[in-house]
């Protein structure tokens, strides 16, 4: 699905600045941008999924951060 995305003159100008810089066209850093940002946020959630796991369980969150990090680390490979 595409759609148009309006964006003020000051991020459409840091954009395509930060794009050129880049060697890389505006489109594809905004789209590597949400792609991060939908990343970390799923990561969020999951860190406080696991901590609520945690809490639940009796594990220790610092166990349930470092199995969360590895799975993370995981995912990222297989992409």
């Amino acid at each position: 699905m595409s759609a148009i995305l309006e964006l003020d003159e000051r991020r459409r100008a840091l954009l395509e600045r930060m794009a050129q810089q880049r060697n890389v066209s505006a489109r594809q850093l905004l789209q590597k941008a949400v792609d991060e940002f939908i990343l970390r946020l799923e990561d969020e959630e999951l860190l406080e999924e696991s901590s609520r796991v945690a809490q639940r369980s009796g594990l220790r969150e610092k166990d349930a951060v470092r199995i969360v990090k590895e799975w993370r680390s995981s995912r990222r490979s297989r992409n």
